[in-house]
């Protein structure tokens, strides 16, 4: 099927270039929307009294423009204000030329006229009615079967987004203007690499920010602040397959009328609560995006930690105390956590955080990715990047006994810990007791402390390479 309207627009002579706001500063949120101040020196009425400000953003928000005169001692007084932009779709472009002449070509045939109604575009073969003085009406049933259609020059149509303003006469026009709007499609996301080093003890940090135009307008020398709203620091709803928050489970509440859950995340709002400045000025291209410094540090001190926390639960399960089969899923996924303070005096923004291995002598090595939540200075963070390569665990129930007229019972398991890497680790064994508030410890082969949930406990337990090393113990509840 053809489409005249790709060739129409190249028909039409493309208007004067306006002049670049003096200043541009813009501050972007991670939803798509934007706040943009600029400088704009203000033209002469044309012979209608009306003033042109261009350029701006098709996105632009009609309803948030105002103005303010950059001297001191002038005042502006509007009449009245319109955003206009004809070449915005088809349906506009027809609009503006409605009862104005157009060509419309077909192969040898040329067919003239003016514009008698506007093509129903939502069928799949719209028409197009041409009038003529003293002729009937010529029909062509469907426009997309047209070659090319031409569009005649007309001074007061608007080829590029342009605001319209009526000044009042009785206020000289100011030299320049501070204009301040919202627009849509620009937007942000930040990156966090880091490089852990050999003794594991340190990380080199790296935080990027990366910035989408998807408007049809660039932005030259633009001072740029990114903000973080309510909205951004949780998991969307549906994160995208990449997204290292894509295996969570969506954070639940109860509703309002206590009857069902409702996901956190709705009741999150727009507000802005952290603000991430640019250090240098950057220049948006029309539909493409940057990538930004934002942080740094050579040298962070970290905590890396082995976690085999194994218990897996029947998502059924209804009563724990008395059920036999308690706890004796697993998994074997020994987990890397990684944790870290924030030195730095600048806050760091939420984004995929990913930690590699290595050094100049070898490839970087992969260890895993997480999601740093906002880390204000001096704020700890704790991440999972997910199984560590290399380590495996094994959790097996070997004992269980009901002491019915003692009103209590004993519970033991054997855990068994492989280290297949070349360095020694020491993993950290999380066991969860489940069964009762009122337990203890009656056996074990290796010292353990209280975890840091409630009716926790944790082994500390070092495996040498190429090794593996067997944990027991025993718990005893009572009631």
């Amino acid at each position: 099927m053809k489409n005249p309207l790709f060739v129409l627009l190249l028909l039409i002579p493309l208007a004067a270039g306006a002049a670049n706001p003096r200043s541009i500063s813009i501050t972007i949120q991670e939803n798509g929307r934007a706040q943009i101040s600029e400088t704009h020196d203000v033209p002469p009425p044309d012979a209608s009294g009306t003033v042109r400000i261009a350029p701006v953003p098709s996105t632009l928000l009609p309803t948030s423009v105002n103005a303010d005169p950059v001297e001191r001692g002038q005042s502006i007084e509007f009449l009245s204000q319109r955003f206009a932009f004809d070449l915005r779709d088809s349906d506009s472009l027809f609009r503006a030329y409605l009862g104005r002449e157009i060509t419309a070509r077909l192969g040898d045939r040329t067919l003239s006229g003016r514009l008698a109604s506007l093509p129903d575009w939502a069928l799949s073969s719209p028409s197009l009615m041409l009038a003529t003085d003293g002729q009937p009406v010529q029909l062509i049933p469907n426009l997309n079967d047209l070659d090319s259609v031409d569009f005649p020059p007309q001074p007061d149509v608007a080829r590029i987004p342009t605001l319209l303003w009526r000044l009042s006469d009785s206020l000289s026009a100011p030299v320049a203007v501070r204009l301040h709007y919202a627009a849509d499609g620009l937007t942000w996301s930040a990156t966090h690499e880091a490089i852990l080093a050999p003794d594991g003890r340190s990380i080199a940090l790296s935080t990027r920010a990366r910035i989408q135009n998807l408007s049809d307008r660039e932005f030259a020398n633009a001072r740029i602040r990114l903000a973080l709203t309510d909205k951004g620091r949780h998991a969307p709803l549906v994160p995208s397959p990449g997204d290292p928050r894509a295996d969570r489970t969506t954070p639940l509440r109860y509703s309002a009328d206590g009857l069902s859950w409702i996901p956190e995340r709705v009741m999150a709002s727009a507000s802005i609560v952290a603000t991430y400045d640019i250090p240098q000025p950057l220049t948006l291209p029309v539909g493409g995006e940057i990538r930004a410094g934002l942080a740094a540090a050579d040298s962070l001190a970290v905590d890396t930690r082995h976690i085999y926390d194994g218990v897996r639960f029947d998502r059924y399960q209804r009563n724990r105390r008395t059920d036999w089969s308690l706890g004796t899923e697993f998994s074997p996924a020994i987990e890397t956590h990684l944790l870290f303070r924030n030195p730095l005096e600048q806050p760091l923004p939420p984004g995929e955080f990913r930690l590699l291995r290595g050094n100049a002598e070898r490839a970087l090595e992969w260890i895993g990715s997480d999601w740093l939540p906002p880390l204000a200075p001096g704020q700890e963070a704790r991440l999972n990047l997910g199984p560590a390569a290399g380590l495996s665990g094994q959790r097996i129930r070997t004992g269980y006994t009901e002491l019915v007229p003692f009103k209590s019972s004993e519970e033991s398991f054997e855990i068994t810990l492989e280290n297949q890497t070349e360095q020694d680790r020491t993993i950290t064994v999380v066991e969860h007791l489940y069964r009762g508030d009122s337990h203890e410890i009656a056996a074990a082969n290796t010292e353990h402390q209280p975890g840091e949930t409630p009716n926790s406990i944790r082994f500390e337990v070092p495996v040498r390479a190429r090794s593996q090393r067997t944990i027991t113990y025993t718990v005893r509840y009572s009631w």
